[in-house]
């Protein structure tokens, strides 16, 4: 019989099975490495079109709507938003332009879009063919289906009823590079005379403690009595021989009570009228003093319309849906992602709250049109239909 002893350079893989084609999905296999820090005085560079030339990454981070139309990107103070509108569904796509493969970490609204948890740029990611893109279409629930990504509220997205609310509004993509191939080296070993099994640390964690005298000695032996199980039954009947302390009787003050007394105010009812508490110093033979707990308070103006509170704009765990992916190896290559991409996204009057110019502007003419216009401007004929 012929065994295969692989013999790997850094940590195995654990692939369960390479993808069939570049039309679906597939993950990254292995837990990367904590990311380092990006050094002092470099820029992170960031995968989305519109941003400036000095940092842009080859790579294209987009929103993809319902419609398949593309979602603008809006460029504000350094950040980069898209609008949504509640009710519709959307699509992640990441771009690869490069010869190389790449791995994208995906989070949306804080959560992992892999396990639904809170996004970890170790945890692992899908991975981006050459000259290709991935669509990332949901939170997914199996190797088959996701969980398709739809706008809503706040309170109705899937982070808003995980718990964890505080960062709805934003799609974020690490991508990392891969870490240059080493061919596996091939060692065939055969069961013959001479065969010697190979050496295993845990043989020798095993037989810890164990007698020197005695190579094959794997723990204690019920028919050796000088063992080490002699020895400890020899300390157990020395301490078992010696006679127990005596107690040691202390007196307890009164003071030192640990039951406490009940309060003036919880004290049980006896039947009979308890006398009041007496007046706190510097208030006697004046007006009571007004305690926190009464049960008067503040008038409270009844007629205000209470304010309508705004639902915001989250991401939901919506419906099932069929998009196949699978396992594919993939050793990441270790430090910092290469390039990351923040979409924050709301609705028309949240961007418009921040001076984001949602919709066109009207000019000047088109004001003065609009101001200017005369409700009867004076023809008293019958109405005609449209030439």
């Amino acid at each position: 019989m012929v065994l295969l002893r692989r013999l790997l350079l850094g940590s195995s893989l654990a692939s369960l099975m390479m993808v069939a084609g570049c039309s679906q999905p597939v993950y990254a296999d292995r837990i990367a490495v904590p990311v380092a820090a990006p050094s002092a005085g470099g820029q992170q560079q960031i995968a989305i079109a519109v941003a400036p030339a000095k940092v842009r990454a080859p790579y294209d981070v987009q929103v993809i709507r319902e419609s398949g139309e593309t979602a603008p990107t809006y460029a504000h103070r350094d950040r980069y938003y898209v609008a949504g509108n509640s009710g519709e569904r959307y699509i992640v796509r990441i771009t690869n332009p490069t010869a190389n493969r790449i791995e994208a970490v995906v989070s949306v609204d804080g959560l992992d879009v892999v396990d639904g948890e809170a996004g970890d740029l170790r945890k692992r990611g899908y991975v981006v063919p050459p000259y290709g893109e991935t669509r990332i279409e949901g939170f997914r629930t199996s190797h088959e289906d996701v969980a398709t990504f739809r706008f809503s509220s706040v309170k109705d997205s899937y982070a808003g009823k995980k718990g964890a609310a505080r960062n709805v509004g934003v799609i974020a993509v690490a991508l990392f590079e891969e870490q240059e191939i080493v061919e596996q080296q091939q060692i065939i070993i055969t069961d013959g005379p001479n065969y010697r099994k190979p050496y295993d640390y845990e043989d020798d964690v095993d037989g810890m403690g164990s007698n020197e005298d005695s190579g094959d000695y794997y723990g204690p032996s019920a028919s050796n009595s000088g063992g080490r199980g002699a020895k400890d039954k020899s300390v157990a009947t020395r301490e078992e021989s010696r006679p127990a302390p005596r107690p040691v009787r202390t007196a307890t003050k009164p003071a030192e009570s640990k039951k406490m007394a009940p309060s003036a105010d919880y004290a049980p009812s006896t039947g009979t009228a308890s006398r009041a508490p007496s007046p706190p110093p510097g208030n006697s033979g004046g007006a009571p003093m007004r305690r926190f707990d009464d049960q008067e308070s503040p008038p409270v103006e009844m007629n205000r319309p209470a304010q309508k509170e705004r639902p915001g704009l989250g991401t939901e765990f919506g419906e099932q849906r069929s998009s196949a992916a699978s396992f594919t190896k993939f050793v990441r290559a270790p430090g910092r992602p290469i390039a990351i991409a923040e979409l924050r996204y709301n609705d028309t009057a949240g961007l418009m709250a921040l001076g984001i110019p949602v919709a066109p502007m009207p000019d000047e003419g088109e004001i003065m049109t609009r101001e200017t216009a005369d409700p009867f401007p004076g023809d008293s004929r019958f109405a005609t239909p449209p030439r």
